[in-house]
């Protein structure tokens, strides 16, 4: 039969483990309902932007062909390029300082309840790291060492309880900007010529173009991450053909109802 210090560890131990599954699921539903494919402070992000902008351009241009290529198709691309740039730009800025705010709301908490309740929050420290298999003397050992240094504990709260990496943070207005930037130059280096080339010339600027683009920004995504260009630019490429076809020939398609 357990002892009643037993039991009082138990007790403690299972009010810690709700409390660190509350706090995860509140950070998942934050998290996962504002941020943009992973960390979007960082500026390897706007290489994603550039990419999808160029993507978007293109899908336009395809349902334009499949309409039979208005006059104005130069006009309505440049437009479009500069709109999408605008969007992505207040997109990323707008969930980046989503991040920021949760993540300062979430310190400010911990501290909070380092200040008020420290025997709460080594309860909660011992709990998570018996999760992980230590035992005592150990356990005890970490948590003295844990809880000695507030902002010690306060880093182990937030990466161990919430599972949020504490990094720096670039200003959303920035994050905006590079984004926005990436998905200008997306948009425009397919777009923008059409306005000199002639209507031949513009069927194969776009495409060329495009995948002349797509492999620079495979290389940039490379370079930023080490990881092979092949990945980045095959997955692009698979997005913007199938996607591409579907525009293609659904447009082609409504243009016959519409004929009939």
């Amino acid at each position: 039969m357990a002892s009643p210090t037993d039991q009082r560890h138990s007790g403690v131990a299972s009010d810690a483990a709700d409390h660190v599954v509350e706090a995860r699921q509140r950070a998942r539903q934050v998290l996962g309902v504002e941020a943009h494919l992973g960390e979007v402070d960082d500026w390897r992000r706007a290489i994603v932007s550039a990419r999808d902008a160029l993507i978007l351009i293109w899908l336009l241009w395809l349902t334009l062909q499949g309409f039979g290529l208005p006059p104005y198709t130069d006009h309505l691309l440049i437009a479009m390029a500069c709109a999408v740039a605008v969007l992505v730009g207040a997109s990323t800025a707008r969930s980046t300082l989503a991040q920021v705010s949760y993540y300062e709301t979430e310190l400010e908490r911990e501290r909070t309840e380092i200040r008020e309740d420290i025997e709460h929050e080594r309860d909660e420290v011992r709990a998570l790291y018996a999760a992980k298999g230590f035992r005592e003397p150990l356990l005890g050992q970490i948590v003295d060492t844990l809880s000695a240094d507030d902002d010690r504990l306060l880093k182990v709260m937030m990466e161990e309880e919430l599972g949020l990496s504490m990094h720096h943070m670039h200003h959303p207005l920035l994050v905006g900007l590079w984004n926005s930037g990436g998905a200008l130059v997306g948009g425009l280096v397919p777009a923008l010529p059409l306005h000199w080339l002639s209507q031949s010339a513009a069927r194969w600027w776009v495409p060329v173009s495009g995948c002349m683009l797509m492999a620079m920004l495979a290389a940039a995504s490379a370079r930023a991450t080490r990881r092979s260009p092949i990945e980045f630019l095959a997955s692009s490429l698979v997005i913007a053909g199938v996607t591409g076809g579907i525009a293609y020939y659904l447009s082609q398609w409504l243009s016959g109802l519409i004929a009939a």
